[in-house]
């Protein structure tokens, strides 16, 4: 489903993940203290995505997906935070790909489909040493809720990874909104408390409702057309402005 019937609507949830981060003081520190997503914006997101599509496609016991799980142990080794903070980074990962899909794809996903996505990130994390995960997606998501009702704030360092990340961003949209990256951002965003922790104003609950209209009637539309024989992600490419001419494992994660 992520590389085919779903792939446009998992890519978008992958990336709202990504800056869910960012709303999390803690998290946010972490990331400012560490340099690689102010340095240069955009390619962990770039880089996470392909950490787990690599081991998606390949396996976890494959040499490609080994590597992956391998480099993300590297990288999280000496990374300060909690174990509830490693399994939050891990549980955006699931649930909210999943929630954009179930609210705008032409269909909602599957119980078993579900669970499919629960045991993957599941065995992800077992490999990482990470604390025990939840048991269904339905706890997946209770625990990601009550994590975010907790901890989520506005944080200066947030900020910073916004500003930064956002102008990287406003690259890759359409020449009209460039200049509405933010918006686009809080559009994309299921819960205004996320806008806000994130520094941006929120939106107009018409252009809100137009904007779930738009993309739900580009769903619905997906439904009549043949599922694409060409996924979403082949191991080493990249049509992606930080590796324009593919990739080799070496260079993803921190220099």
């Amino acid at each position: 489903m992520v590389l085919h019937t779903f792939k446009s609507e998992f890519r978008a949830g992958f990336f709202i993940a990504y800056y869910r981060n960012f709303a999390i003081p803690t998290i946010a520190k972490t990331l400012v203290s560490r340099g690689e997503t102010t340095a240069r914006p955009m390619k962990r997101s770039y880089d996470t995505g392909i950490v787990i599509h690599e081991i998606i496609v390949n396996g976890f016991d494959s040499e490609r997906g080994s590597a992956m799980v391998e480099l993300l142990r590297r990288v999280h080794r000496s990374v300060p935070g909690s174990s509830e903070d490693f399994l939050y980074v891990l549980m955006t990962l699931l649930v909210i790909p999943v929630r954009w899909a179930d609210r705008y794809a032409w269909r909602k996903l599957t119980e078993a489909e579900r669970e499919a996505s629960l045991a993957f990130y599941t065995e992800l994390g077992s490999r990482m040493g990470l604390a025990e995960a939840p048991h269904s997606f339905a706890e997946a998501a209770a625990f990601l809720d009550d994590y975010e009702n907790r901890n989520m704030k506005a944080s200066p360092e947030g900020a910073a990874l916004m500003d930064a990340t956002a102008e990287a961003l406003a690259v890759t949209l359409p020449g009209p909104l460039k200049s509405r990256t933010r918006t686009v951002l809080a559009l994309m965003m299921d819960k205004p408390e996320v806008s806000a922790a994130l520094g941006m104003k929120p939106v107009n609950p018409v252009f809100k409702r137009g904007f779930d209209m738009i993309v739900r009637a580009r769903g619905f539309m997906t439904r009549f057309k043949e599922v694409p024989s060409q996924p979403a992600f082949i191991p080493g490419t990249s049509g992606s402005a930080v590796y324009p001419n593919g990739y080799q494992l070496e260079e993803i994660g921190p220099s």
